[in-house]
């Protein structure tokens, strides 16, 4: 697969794309470190994931952009931890988010590898965050708040799995499904609540108090 990277801090920037070039399902690595140089960049509309940091100038619309005018899946890496960013990048369309400061060679190759396989990729310790943060919230306005969408009990456990980042197959083995019940299930949940991916509709539930 192509990848690309955009990042305007250089050194961080060659290290995402030393440690991409080694993994063996990597074909090729392409970087910039300005929004406007990424889009003359013609390997930009080769790639099939991109890596961002919104942080930098025009990178929050970048994000939305670069996935409406590629189709390329878009991975998040930000020091920005708190909900509303992680939330506004995964409603912009990024199918994963990883904090810079937590980063490694090994959870960078495995969200690669998870976003190539379709799977949405959030850090452990931020899906508890949201989750937390979203929960307390939801509970203080549960009273004056419609409920926008309502999910059953299997579409929730479902999708509370997906959003832990569990893998269908995984999902599948601990609710005694097969991956085809779990994929049209998440299928329906997409569609019910009107989410352009697993991501979305993770980050809406979430948001929500659905999940």
């Amino acid at each position: 697969m192509n990848l690309f990277v955009l990042d305007t801090h250089t050194i961080y920037r060659r290290g995402l794309v030393a440690c991409l070039d080694l993994l063996d399902e990597v074909e090729s690595v392409s970087d910039a470190e300005r929004v406007r140089d990424a889009w003359e960049h013609p390997q930009l509309f080769e790639a099939d994931i991109v890596l961002v940091d919104p942080a930098l100038p025009g990178g929050g619309d970048f994000v939305r952009g670069v996935r409406e005018a590629t189709g390329a899946t878009v991975i998040v890496c930000s020091s920005d931890g708190g909900q509303e960013a992680v939330l506004s990048a995964l409603s912009a369309g990024a199918v994963g988010y990883l904090r810079k400061d937590e980063l490694t060679p090994e959870t960078l190759a495995s969200a690669v590898k998870a976003a190539a396989g379709g799977t949405g990729v959030v850090t452990p310790d931020l899906l508890e965050h949201l989750l937390a943060g979203h929960r307390a919230a939801e509970e203080n306005a549960a009273a004056t708040r419609p409920v926008a969408a309502k999910l059953t009990d299997r579409e929730q456990q479902v999708l509370s799995l997906i959003a832990a980042g569990h893998p269908t197959r995984e999902v599948a083995q601990e609710l005694c499904y097969s991956e085809r019940t779990v994929k049209n299930v998440l299928h329906d949940v997409v569609t019910k609540l009107n989410a352009r991916s697993r991501s979305q509709a993770v980050a809406f539930a979430v948001r929500e108090g659905l999940i």
